[in-house]
């Protein structure tokens, strides 16, 4: 479960847990866009040929319109039935723009900041890899 939170704002406060971009930067419109856009770049950019840091994990994409929930999980790759270590969360911040938070296990491990710099550029409107 998560201990503590993690929220980045401009000044970046730190703890450990959760990253929640809405006090840092806001994503490009509804929170089903943003968590498929963010999904197209974890696939990319943590999947790609060659990339190594995530070949552990297998990323599922979680879109429920009617829980209104648009999620991306990372899961143990060798058992899909484990609880998620990571999860993406896009929510909307109002009608035309989202925010993403990151949070779980993988929040507290040596893969944490790559996640939170990742999100981050990301959801300004980057698409470079790390």
């Amino acid at each position: 479960m998560i201990k503590t939170l993690l929220i980045l704002a401009f000044g970046s406060s730190l703890m450990a847990g959760c990253l929640d971009t809405s006090t840092a930067t806001r994503g490009p419109g509804p929170k089903y866009a943003l968590a498929e856009m963010v999904s197209n770049q974890v696939r990319r950019c943590w999947y790609g040929a060659g990339k190594k840091d995530f070949t552990a994990y297998a990323a599922e994409t979680d879109v429920n319109p009617l829980f209104k929930r648009a999620r991306i999980l990372l899961l143990p790759r060798d058992n899909l039935e484990a609880k998620p270590l990571l999860i993406i969360e896009a929510v909307n911040k109002n009608s035309s723009q989202a925010t993403v938070s990151a949070y779980g296990p993988m929040m507290n491990g040596p893969q944490a900041s790559r996640i939170t710099n990742d999100l981050k550029r990301w959801v300004s409107g980057s698409k470079a890899c790390s």
